[in-house]
């Protein structure tokens, strides 16, 4: 019992010692706490909607009015026809389109039941069935205190089907989750893998002295972080393929794009997690310290991601965060390359911001590895 004692004593004390797991063990809990506190909400709003309105009568006005000044709708402007609607839902400009179909309010007076249309897009299958069900209610509001305005009396109006709501998810037809979070995972997998095996792989060195015999040969500090990062990069897109394939044969999930795109895609992201590995092990001494602090930022990225949380639901603030973000983007490419099939064209911004972040970062990180070796 007393050598328990010291060996518990004796990691106290090394941890006092260590400033970096007193910041690990204070300040990362409280910063998670504070982003999740803000991040992690099942609100729905901000939702980038159109509108096509093929009746241009009193209450189609007003369901555009509705739709301007709520919060939950992000109104981004009339459209001409359904098509580009479609063209607009596909291009990832617009995640609702409300339809309002010719003769709509002439049919609602007249006792009929008129329908209205609304496409979404059913990527993320449960922010779609959300916005579903809100539409609906919506819809049947707006309807009953319009039809009271006209001076129908409670009974006339409880006498008269109101509209009913046709709706048709784009991508995701029975909005099952998995076609949502499977994607989203193989995006988390290559910043996991690449972070970790970075950071633990350069840390390592340190601890057991060989970074040191490596710093005496005529070996350039270029080759050296080359060397580390090509065997890496090849062993993360190994497991990513086989991500995809277990993907496909254990769910039945394969994408619907290009597969060369996504992998080109990939490598982008790839390079972006092994430099973050690279700039952790600069900052650490031991592996506990390299794993932690990489956990801490996975945590961050996952949270930031746009896996679980809508990125339009999370305050201003957090979502000009989610920019320096790099799973963000791949989080964005995986997902629209594997559900609807999107084109490289429509990616090209995502890609370029992975590439600026890879790229600072693997200086910044190339930057303080040369000053720890020098």
């Amino acid at each position: 019992m007393q050598r328990l004692f010291y060996i518990i004593q004796k990691e106290f004390r090394q941890i006092v010692r260590e400033k970096i797991f007193i910041g690990i063990i204070f300040v990362v809990p409280v910063l998670q706490l504070v982003v999740m506190g803000f991040a992690v909400t099942t609100d729905i709003k901000n939702i980038p909607t159109v509108l096509v309105n093929e009746d241009n009568s009193s209450f189609s006005r007003r369901i555009e009015d509705v739709l301007q000044t709520s919060r939950t709708f992000n109104y981004l402007g009339r459209l001409p026809n359904m098509a580009k609607a479609r063209i607009w839902i596909t291009g990832g400009k617009a995640q609702l389109a409300v339809i309002i179909p010719p003769r709509f309010e002439r049919d609602l007076k007249a006792g009929h039941s008129p329908q209205l249309m609304t496409l979404i897009d059913g990527v993320d299958g449960n922010s779609a069935g959300v916005i579903a069900a809100y539409v609906n209610l919506l819809a049947k509001r707006l309807q009953r205190d319009w039809l009271l305005e006209m001076g129908l009396s409670p009974r006339q109006l409880a006498s008269i089907h109101l509209t009913t709501l046709e709706t048709r998810m784009l991508y995701n037809p029975d909005l099952e989750s998995v076609y949502n979070i499977v994607p989203g995972i193989l995006s988390m997998l290559i910043m996991i893998i690449s972070a970790f095996l970075t950071g633990m792989s350069i840390v390592r060195e340190k601890e057991i002295g060989t970074l040191e015999q490596l710093m005496v040969t005529p070996i350039h500090n270029w080759e050296l972080l080359a060397g580390k990062i090509i065997p890496l990069a090849l062993i993360v897109m190994l497991l990513f393929n086989v991500g995809m394939v277990a993907a496909r044969f254990i769910f039945g999930l394969w994408m619907q794009g290009s597969l060369l795109g996504l992998e080109l895609l990939a490598v982008l992201f790839t390079l972006s997690g092994l430099s973050l590995g690279i700039f952790i092990s600069t900052i650490t001494q031991t592996q506990q310290q390299a794993m932690f602090l990489a956990w801490f930022f996975l945590v961050l990225s996952l949270l930031l991601s746009g896996l679980f949380i809508p990125i339009e639901n999370m305050p201003s603030a957090i979502q000009a965060i989610t920019y320096l973000n790099p799973v963000r983007y791949f989080m964005i490419i995986v997902r629209e390359i594997y559900l609807k099939g999107t084109p490289l064209g429509y990616l090209w911004r995502q890609g370029a911001a992975m590439t600026v972040f890879g790229g600072l970062m693997f200086i910044l990180a190339s930057l303080r590895f040369h000053k720890r070796l020098g």
